[in-house]
C-alpha cells in the first residue's frame, strides 16, 4: 500500500506561510492497493489537488471514497475535485451512512437556496452509494477493511486496511477520553499491533478541557493508544488550524518524550504533512 496525504488540516482550511510544510488543507488521504485499486478517505479540500493529479494523467478515473463523518470540513473539497465533471469517473462511496447525504447537500439542500452553482444530479460523474462499511468488513483487491464507530458528535467511522501481514489504521475527529461512548480499550484492539496509526490530535492537554464533548483527542491521548496498542509507528494528524508548522514540531516532540518516559522509545511518531507519501511495507 502506498498512503499519500493531499489534506492534514482540522475543522476548516488554513493556508499561509505559517502551515506550508504540513498543510493547510482538510482530510484527504489517498491509498494505493498493490492490486491497483485506489481508495480515498475523506473528501476535505485537499481533494482537488488530487482531482487535478488525477485528470492530468488523461485516464478515466474510478475509486472507492470511504467518508468518515458527515462534518463539512470533511466533505467541501468534491464540488472542486475535477473528475466529477468527467462522464468516465466513477465514484463508489462508503462509509459514515449519513455522510453521503451530506455530500450532497454541499451542492444543494432541495430547499431553493444551493450552496454551489452545480447541482448534485448534474455531475457527470457516477457516484453511487454502497453502504457495506459500517455493517462489517469489505474487501477490495486483496485488501481488508474494517470499521470502528467513533466518539465524535453525530458519529463518524475509522478505518483499518489489511494488505497481507501489513494494515494501518486511520481515525480522526475521535475523542479518546469521551465520557460515555466507546472505550479506550475497545480503540486499543482496533488498532493492536498494526504498522502505521494515523489518529486526531487536534488539541493540546491543556487545551481540552474547554474542548471536551467536540469530539477530539489530545496527543497525549494518541500516545496512550499507540502504546497499548502496540503498533510501530504514530502519524498525528487533524492539526489545529490556529497551530503553526513550529507548533506542530512542539507537538511531535512534546509526544516522543512521552512515549520515551513510557518505555515505547522505539515508537515513531510524526505528523502528517501534506504532500507526503509512505509505503507499507
Amino acid at each position: 500500500m502506498e498512503i499519500r496525504f493531499w489534506g492534514t488540516r482540522g475543522s476548516i482550511p488554513a493556508p499561509g506561510p505559517y502551515t506550508f510544510e504540513f498543510g493547510g488543507n482538510t482530510t484527504c488521504v489517498e491509498v494505493l492497493l498493490a492490486s491497483g485499486h485506489r481508495v480515498v478517505i475523506d473528501a476535505g479540500t485537499g481533494m482537488r489537488l488530487l482531482g487535478d493529479q488525477l485528470k492530468s494523467q488523461g485516464k478515466p478515473v474510478s475509486f472507492h471514497l470511504l467518508l468518515t463523518h458527515n462534518h463539512w470540513d470533511h466533505l467541501l473539497g468534491l464540488p472542486f475535485f475535477a473528475p466529477i465533471y468527467e462522464e468516465d469517473t466513477e465514484v463508489l462511496v462508503d462509509g459514515w451512512p449519513i455522510a453521503f447525504q451530506a455530500l450532497t447537500r454541499i451542492f444543494d439542500d432541495h430547499m431553493g437556496n444551493g450552496f454551489f452553482p452545480v447541482a448534485f444530479d448534474q455531475l457527470k460523474a457516477r457516484i453511487d452509494f454502497l453502504n457495506h462499511v459500517a455493517r462489517g468488513p469489505i474487501h477490495l483487491g486483496g485488501v481488508t477493511i474494517d470499521a470502528i464507530s467513533l466518539n465524535h458528535p453525530q458519529g463518524g467511522l475509522g478505518y483499518r486496511l489489511r494488505e497481507g501481514k501489513h494494515s494501518f489504521v486511520f481515525i480522526t475527529d475521535n475523542e479518546l477520553a469521551a465520557v460515555g461512548g466507546r472505550r479506550l480499550r475497545e480503540f486499543v484492539q482496533f488498532v493492536k499491533g498494526c504498522d502505521l496509526l494515523i489518529h486526531d490530535a487536534q488539541y493540546l492537554p491543556e487545551e481540552i478541557k474547554d474542548h471536551r464533548g467536540w469530539g477530539h483527542s489530545t496527543y497525549e491521548e494518541a500516545v496512550t493508544l499507540a502504546v497499548q496498542g502496540g503498533v510501530r509507528s504514530l502519524l498525528l494528524t487533524h492539526h489545529d488550524p490556529r497551530r503553526s508548522d513550529a507548533q506542530v514540531h512542539q507537538i511531535v516532540e512534546r509526544a516522543r518524550q512521552l512515549a520515551a518516559s513510557r518505555g515505547a522509545g522505539s515508537l515513531k511518531i510524526d505528523a502528517a504533512r501534506e504532500g507526503s507519501s509512505l509505503h507499507l511495507p
